[in-house]
């Protein structure tokens, strides 16, 4: 009875069988129907599939980490990417984060620049026109309305003193970051911006990373192989990082130790504010470079607990601490709650960790298959992203090591390398795509790592920086016959892109293999020095177009829940915050 129900398996139309089975002893014959089974499970589903379209688009960003063989250290670890609406017309645009000058570089000046999205895969520079003024020199950037004046400004992040550039609403941008308050003058990194203390508008978190002098150089290497490299970092003074509390009328105040926030210094390289805990309110997980990874629990009163150690998230499942960088959070395994992805150093594996409820994390790196794939590589940007729409989160990583002489120093490794995609193949397992094109052919040195709908058909497409090199953006053209919901949301008041929302979508009658609950939430920073698109997209696995979905629960950050029922798939819909218990309805658009 098994082998006939094996032989009418693979004998079904598009089934993936190989070579013929029958003919064969029944011994022979089970043995080779449960063989072509397996590989047929492993392969039965879609290919993921990107296309490199960087220059067809309009795009051509070169990265300008301003070395000249002396090997200081900041040119190494930059190159950041906003994708997100700054003219407010609909569809996102891009903000590249260049590098700067150092001592002896002769090169082409460095200049971050900012790209509109003019309809479906045009883009044309702004940069000028928009009067965008690059930083000292640019490490990574995020967007949010501090104002709450209806528009996205930008917070960049440097090597030097950072800057925060207004929009005004005309399709410009001016500097005000030393009246705000945040124009910090050390090495900072990454940042996020979240309602954290729910007032109504946004509270900005950044990461500072070590002290570095130009004019107290050192550089480290291996005398008996006669290379020069960059140093370690346990070599230089970690910083501590800030917490600035929105005043509401766009300044900020550093409410570092009044939020219980003052760590000890650590090299910081990632971050991202999310709710972990599911309680409502806006949590921090903060990646540190060699040192325990931090995680803050926000206690609803304005202030925040240290739980990194109780949380199961500060070291690696060998209770040591990693070289972390990118970090997503994102729902992987179907279950409701938000699980956390950080990108390591080679010989360390990227790290996992599963969420069981009520912010306590068990490390799952390799039950889900992603630890010996990235044991040889060295991860920056990482991303949680459902790129073929079947409802379950696929994992982009943006590799590239930080030594030039890494071939060298190590049999195996090297300093461009791969970019990985991971399908999610359901409820927590990935399987690592060998021919997806993210990696576009050839290996680079990659850092940034984004997404958003750049050409307006309902997928999600890519963005990469490259260090010293080309950014290269995909094109999503996964051949899917699934649908998909995207989602924007509207505040009723303070700030309005309701940054930390979360939605929650139920579906009725989920496809065969899809999970029935779908969990989203916007946010503002995440992977390394990134800021993806705040829109929030759903796959809708086999429901296509116009078919009714389930119920649509959005939890505000001002603490209102609200559901609406019956959306279509296959819709841009924009849900507004009201006063009763239904969101409304203003907009929906194929």
């Amino acid at each position: 009875m098994v082998i006939v129900g094996l032989r009418k398996f693979l004998d079904r139309p598009g089934s993936c069988r190989a070579r013929p089975v029958r003919g064969r002893s029944k011994l022979v014959g089970w043995v080779m129907m449960v063989e072509l089974v397996v590989a047929c499970l492993a392969t039965a589903e879609p290919a993921i599939r990107l296309r490199e379209v960087s220059a067809a688009w309009g795009v051509e960003f070169q990265h300008h980490h301003g070395g000249s063989g002396r090997y200081y250290m900041v040119e190494t670890m930059v190159g950041g990417v906003v994708v997100f609406d700054y003219d407010g017309d609909g569809d996102p645009d891009l903000f590249f984060v260049d590098g700067g000058s150092l001592p002896g570089y002769e090169g082409e000046p460095a200049r971050s620049r900012l790209w509109r999205n003019d309809g479906p895969a045009r883009f044309v520079e702004v940069t000028r026109e928009a009067g965008v003024v690059s930083p000292d020199y640019g490490c990574g950037a995020v967007a949010g309305d501090v104002d709450a004046d209806g528009d996205l400004d930008l917070y960049i992040t440097a090597f030097g003193r950072n800057r925060l550039l207004i929009n005004r609403g005309d399709g410009t941008f001016t500097d005000r970051s030393s009246a705000a308050g945040v124009d910090d003058g050390r090495w900072s990194m990454p940042a996020s911006f979240a309602d954290h203390d729910r007032d109504g508008d946004l509270d900005l978190y950044v990461v500072n990373y070590v002290q570095v002098h130009l004019d107290h150089h050192r550089t480290c290497g291996d005398a008996a192989l006669g290379i020069t490299d960059y140093c370690n970092p346990e070599l230089f003074e970690p910083l501590t990082d800030r917490y600035y509390r929105n005043r509401g009328d766009g300044s900020f105040e550093d409410a570092t130790a009044a939020a219980g926030l003052s760590a000890p210094p650590a090299a910081g390289l990632g971050v991202v504010s999310a709710d972990l805990d599911g309680d409502g309110w806006i949590d921090l997980y903060v990646g540190n470079d060699l040192a325990p990874n931090f995680f803050f629990r926000n206690r609803g009163d304005g202030t925040f607990e240290d739980m990194s150690l109780l949380s199961g998230t500060a070291y690696s499942d060998r209770g040591r601490p990693e070289a972390s960088m990118g970090i997503d959070a994102g729902d992987y395994d179907g279950d409701g709650d938000l699980d956390l992805v950080v990108a390591n150093f080679d010989l360390e594996t990227n790290a996992l960790y599963r969420n069981t409820a009520q912010g306590l994390f068990l490390d799952g790196r390799f039950s889900a298959g992603l630890a010996q794939p990235s044991l040889q590589q060295l991860g920056f940007g990482i991303l949680f992203a459902d790129l073929d729409q079947d409802g379950w989160l696929d994992l982009l990583v943006a590799n590239g090591h930080i030594a030039e002489n890494a071939a060298r120093l190590r049999q195996g490794s090297g300093y461009e390398q791969p970019n990985q995609l991971f399908k999610n193949r359901s409820a927590g397992r990935f399987q690592l795509l060998s021919d997806s094109g993210f990696d576009a052919g050839e290996p680079r040195v990659s850092r940034a790592l984004a997404s958003g709908d750049l050409d307006g058909d309902g997928d999600l497409d890519i963005v990469v920086v490259n260090s010293n090199q080309r950014a290269t953006i995909f094109e999503n053209i996964t051949a899917t016959s699934g649908g998909w919901l995207r989602v924007k949301l509207r505040s009723a008041r303070g700030e309005p892109f309701a940054v930390g929302a979360r939605v929650e979508l139920s579906l009725q009658s989920p496809p065969a293999g899809s999970p029935s609950r779908l969990v989203r939430e916007v946010r503002a920073g995440s992977s390394f020095l990134s800021h993806s698109e705040m829109t929030l997209h759903f796959g809708l696995g086999e429901l296509g177009a116009d078919q009714r979905l389930g119920s649509l629960r959005v939890a505000w950050p001002s603490g209102k829940v609200q559901r609406i029922e019956g959306l279509p798939a296959g819709r841009r819909v924009v849900l507004v915050e009201r006063q009763d218990r239904s969101a409304a309805l203003v907009g929906t658009q194929g």
